[in-house]
């Protein structure tokens, strides 16, 4: 009975082992396609640093894509491939204007390719160079308070670096600050430089590695300096808002301190509601560099404590009622953004923008700096917070406060 069983089993071991083989029978190799005729009526239309370029399609059955083989020139190959449901394709990356052959292929199952068509392209002046062009016009570099506004206009929205250097104290060219854009157009804002002439350099770089000429010129920075907060203190008026006892004191805005500072409390937390601070001295000022949240929450980082929309007053001798009467002067109403995504009300926040709130909070610049006389007392009205409401109670974060300007 058990040899029976034994050799019963050995039998229907083979059995299974053969109907699998069977089944493996059914694998073919991958199909390889027939070579397929060439694209036809090509057309090209110029684009700053590329074309597109527009043909008929084949009428053959394995057709897969369309295959652009060029040379940039620096000696880099690229290719670009073209879907079947298009009957165009676009090459870029050219580092110069002028007329450049393309290889067009048509390829099919299998990757076999078509004869190769030369398709003569024209290209018009880069992205990069375009905009080192727009800042030729040295109206676009504005002198400021401690550096330079670089005025730019990049109208494709190409992937580019705006490198700003200087001539330091050795004679040697160094960095002063990099503007990463794909943006239509924007404002570099360099601080820090000292009131004295100084020759600085502007070139731009793309993400195919071409590099422009550096546009040289000499500025002064109008003289800025930190507004010091060794006499700053709390100005209480009637109607501002409260500090909360304990962890979030009020003198946290100024302790140089950005991850802990002032949380508001009831009452007096109706939107807009506003804080006041004696400075201990009159200063001009020029900008701001706040941390409106608590960063070291995620939530809290475009949350509903974050200022949104606030407006910053100055005065020398403030009604000691809180009205907002002629005795305040609007040094400038702001707005928040959200620069690294552009994301509106609601949508959490990223750790690249919790990072980014850490490393260098918000700046944001006053105006007109020049039009107003110095003052002493700084008041900051909060109209809505990153809720996106300008109505109801909200409690406000100010972490820190850093203010720039003259003495």
């Amino acid at each position: 009975m058990k040899y029976f069983l034994y050799t019963k089993t050995i039998l229907l071991i083979i059995l299974l082992s053969c109907y699998g083989c069977k089944q493996d029978t059914g694998i073919t190799i991958n199909k390889v396609g027939a070579k397929p005729d060439v694209v036809s009526n090509i057309q090209v239309t110029p684009l700053s640093g590329g074309a597109i370029i527009k043909y008929d399609l084949p009428a053959s059955e394995d057709l897969r894509y369309v295959k652009a083989t060029y040379h940039l020139d620096n000696g880099t190959v690229r290719e670009t491939k073209g879907s079947i449901y298009n009957n165009h394709l676009t090459v870029e990356g050219f580092g110069k204007e002028g007329t450049y052959d393309v290889e067009l292929r048509s390829v099919s199952v299998g990757e076999v390719a078509s004869d190769p068509v030369i398709a003569k392209v024209t290209v018009l002046r880069p992205p990069y160079l375009v905009v080192l062009d727009s800042l030729r016009d040295l109206t676009n570099v504005v002198t400021a308070f401690g550096g330079l506004n670089i005025n730019y206009h990049n109208q494709t929205k190409a992937d580019l670096v705006i490198r700003v250097i200087k001539i330091d104290s050795t004679g040697k060219w160094a960095p002063v600050q990099s503007e990463y854009t794909s943006r239509d157009s924007g404002i570099i804002r360099v601080r820090s430089q000292q009131a004295q002439e100084i020759t600085f350099g502007i070139y731009v770089e793309d993400r195919y590695d071409h590099f422009s000429d550096t546009l040289q010129f000499k500025r002064t920075p109008i003289e800025e300096v930190k507004i010091p907060t060794t006499l700053w203190k709390k100005f209480a008026l009637p109607n501002d808002v409260t500090e909360r006892v304990g962890s979030f004191p009020f003198s946290g805005i100024w302790d140089n301190n950005t991850n802990n500072g002032f949380l508001s409390t009831t009452p007096n937390i109706t939107l807009p509601n506003s804080l006041t601070i004696d400075m201990g001295i009159q200063a001009r000022l020029s900008r701001m560099q706040i941390w409106a949240t608590r960063y070291s929450t995620l939530s809290d980082v475009y949350g509903p404590a974050h200022i949104y929309d606030f407006e910053v007053y100055g005065s020398n001798n403030p009604t000691p009622t809180g009205e907002w009467d002629n005795s305040w002067t609007s040094l400038g109403r702001f707005v928040g953004s959200r620069p690294l995504t552009g994301f509106g009300f609601g949508v959490p926040a990223t750790t690249a923008e919790q990072n980014n709130i850490r490393d260098n909070g918000e700046t944001y610049e006053f105006p007109d700096p020049t039009n107003f006389g110095k003052f002493r007392y700084i008041r900051i009205r909060t109209y809505a917070t990153w809720n996106g409401s300008y109505e109801g109670d909200t409690n406000v974060f100010v972490f820190e406060l850093r203010l720039f300007g003259q003495l």
